[in-house]
């Protein structure tokens, strides 16, 4: 279908979320949607999912301290942060790694696709061993043949690889983990053990006085632990040697942060955590469903840890259903829940952004501030969870149009909204936020 008065939109759908988290619809109207979210050449709307989901995390974070404030979200511009980290440079020069040569789209022999995900190294070679293929886009190719779609995409994911079959919205709608995933909301606050209630004073940054601990990698955890520092929290982001974030990712993410490194495996860096972890409000991970209780930082055992902890947490493919344990990142999502389908009008490709990411970063932020304001108010600790696959769920709720747009000069605006922040690598150039505060 056609797209509404798009500012119409984004309102009616903000006040809809707002109100499945037990917030005031009627805090809608504090936000002014400028920009008409055509800069892709997409059929979703990014910038109306990325846009929404950040004002009601700002939204909510003002309510934490009983306060309301009216901003402008500029639509355009959320639309272009859904691929923030192609467009950071460092000390001027860019930064963006491309793609890997080895992901991307392969046919099988029951004449469907499936797609790969070779970023990053450890799952580049269990990919690679799986298939028993040498690291060449036609050896991976000829060994894919061999495969039927369905039975590769359940050996990668035992094997520990990422990829899905490209299905269309109808199979996934109809598959067992679409089915399981079919009544949850886009993003659950649920009590999970009682505590005195902990509010705070009213500053100009609304989460001035919370401490985020961030325990997570790539783009959507650690976007929702930059969401929270920039409406004021002390973010201190836990590194893992073992698996490094590519540089992009770090500079669009975590620039805004205290890092810290800890190898796990040593007993003297989970005590640290744990200390850490006491001494702060909100804890951010995405280990897959059931993961976290192997090294006791799961959601139950950190809240006797630490009576009153936000326990923010997300996933691939959610808590529920058969593929609760499966790896995923933005792209393997649009490929499984249908979305590359969609996009192709029929042929999977990808969307040229990566929504998925960051709204689950935003919905998780607004989560956690929802978390926040229920144990100011009547104490508690809280588990906040939502996955790419619901936030997937969510953004093709809002529509898609008949046929694509004309790409605008994303360059201008890039030009236009870019500022400049220092760090522990050197100068950063990336984009500001989407968010303008009125009045403030």
């Amino acid at each position: 279908m056609d797209f509404p008065d798009t500012a119409a939109l984004c309102r009616s759908e903000l006040a809809k979320l707002l109100a499945s988290l037990h917030l005031e619809p009627g805090l809608s109207e504090q936000v002014d949607f400028v920009g008409d979210d055509t800069i892709f050449a997409t059929r979703f709307r990014v910038g109306t999912a990325a846009g929404v989901t950040l004002a009601a995390a700002t939204l909510a974070a003002f309510a934490a301290i009983g306060r309301t404030q009216r901003f402008r979200v500029d639509l355009d511009l959320a639309a272009l942060t859904t691929q923030g980290y192609r467009h950071v440079l460092l000390d001027g020069a860019p930064v963006a790694a491309p793609r890997d040569a080895l992901t991307g789209l392969y046919d099988t022999k029951d004449g469907r696709l499936v797609f790969l995900h070779t970023n990053f190294a450890h799952h580049r070679e269990r990919l690679l061993a799986l298939l028993e293929a040498e690291p060449t886009r036609e050896s991976i190719a000829r060994r894919v043949l061999g495969w039927e779609a369905m039975a590769l995409e359940d050996s990668m994911a035992e094997a520990g690889a990422i990829g899905a079959m490209a299905r269309s919205r109808a199979e996934w709608v109809e598959s067992a983990q679409g089915r399981a995933l079919a009544g949850l909301p886009s993003v659950e606050v649920v009590r999970i053990g009682d505590s005195p209630p902990e509010p705070w004073s009213d500053s100009a940054a609304p989460l001035s006085s919370v401490r985020v601990i961030d325990f997570t990698r790539v783009l959507a955890g650690p976007t929702c632990g930059k969401t929270l520092a920039e409406l004021g929290a002390r973010v201190r982001r836990i590194e893992n040697p073992l698996y490094p974030d590519l540089l992009s990712y770090q500079l669009d993410s975590n620039r805004d942060k205290q890092q810290v490194t800890l190898d796990l495996r040593q007993p003297k860096a989970c005590d640290g955590l744990r200390e850490m972890i006491a001494g702060s409000d909100v804890f951010l991970q995405a280990y897959r469903p059931g993961v976290a209780q192997r090294f006791g930082l799961d959601a139950n055992a950190l809240a006797s840890l630490r009576p009153g902890i936000v326990y923010a947490s997300l996933s691939a493919y959610g808590h529920v259903g058969p593929w609760q344990a499966r790896r995923g990142f933005d792209s393997v999502l649009q490929a499984s829940a249908g979305l590359a389908m969609q996009e192709g009008g029929g042929v999977p490709r990808l969307m040229p952004v990566s929504p998925l990411d960051y709204m689950c970063g935003y919905l998780l932020a607004l989560g956690a501030a929802v978390a926040l304001r229920r144990r100011a108010q009547t104490g508690g600790s809280y588990l906040v969870r939502t996955s790419l696959a619901q936030a997937a769920n969510w953004l093709t709720s809002l529509g898609q149009s008949a046929a694509g747009r004309e790409p605008r000069d994303c360059e201008r605006l890039v030009r236009d909204h870019s500022i400049d922040s220092p760090g522990p690598l050197g100068s950063v150039h990336h984009l500001r936020s989407p968010i303008s505060l009125i009045g403030a």
